[in-house]
């Protein structure tokens, strides 16, 4: 039986597929016969990452559309077309500074541009010129990477919220209007993922409160880690995803359905051993 986790035979590209999660991603996609095409603003930086997991690297502002005309062409003339293609480049240089979004009544327009730029105008360049690529492979995919703050508020980010809100409905216009040449479209609805821009996967934990009515108090899951989200770009990417198009995807560790209530009753404990000989 084929196993439907493989994507032998495909090329898939990557935006921002050089450290974080788009690396989570491109390794995995890679150990399951994927001939993977990442892309960043930074020779520099991406060659040695390339060369390091034997990917490969084409320099790409994924906001500058010649950028992307180049690079959707290398793929085509060097690797045969584009099979996947997952938008994940994002801003995320931009939101640690901390003084580029913010409230809207304090955004400036050239932020809000930068920062829609970012993400959402990068995805649909990508998507525009990659689109023909997807379609003579009768079997394209696309998973664009979100965010919780498509969907749940985020005070201070009131611009990056407006993108990836943006990016799900692009998403399911796509997945419809496509669907018929063979093209899906899906996106995976990030959560709390513990990145160092190392190996990704440093998971951190809620803080551990000792206090007597710790247990009532509303807690936010652990974090995830890149690995998590990359194993469900696989699973939509891949022939395991076939019958499914159009959907936005949680990976949020249940982030998306926390209570604010705090418990009412004591919360469920592991059974206690039974000590009786």
């Amino acid at each position: 039986m084929t196993d439907p986790f493989r994507l032998d035979g495909r090329t898939a590209l990557i935006t921002g597929g050089t450290k974080g999660i788009g690396l989570a991603i491109a390794r995995l996609f890679r150990d399951r016969g994927a001939d993977v095409v990442i892309c960043g603003r930074s020779e520099d930086t991406g060659a040695p990452v390339a060369r390091e997991h034997e990917l490969t690297f084409y320099r790409a502002d994924v906001t500058d559309e010649n950028d992307v005309r180049a690079l959707v062409d290398n793929c085509e003339t060097n690797h045969g077309g584009i099979h996947v293609l997952v938008n994940n480049a994002g801003p995320t240089d931009l939101l640690h500074t901390r003084d580029v979004d913010g409230p809207i009544g304090t955004v400036t327009p050239q932020a809000w541009h930068q920062l829609i730029d970012r993400t959402l105008t990068s995805s649909y360049l990508t998507t525009h010129h990659a689109l023909d690529a997807l379609v003579r492979t009768g079997h394209g995919a696309i998973v664009n990477i979100s965010s919780i703050a498509a969907a749940q508020a985020m005070p201070g980010f009131d611009v990056y919220a407006a993108g990836k809100a943006g990016l799900e409905a692009m998403t399911r216009s796509v997945a419809i209007g496509y669907a018929h040449l063979g093209v899906r479209c899906n996106a995976i609805r990030v959560g709390t993922i513990a990145v160092d821009h190392g190996d990704g996967n440093r998971r951190l934990l809620p803080s551990a409160d000792t206090a007597p009515d710790a247990w009532r108090r509303a807690e936010p899951p652990a974090a995830g880690a890149a690995t998590d989200v990359a194993n469900a770009a696989l699973f939509l990417a891949a022939p395991s995803g076939a019958y499914i198009n159009g959907v936005v995807l949680p990976v949020d560790g249940g982030l998306g359905a926390r209570s604010l209530m705090p418990w009412q009753t004591p919360r469920p404990q592991l059974p206690q051993a039974d000590t009786e000989q």
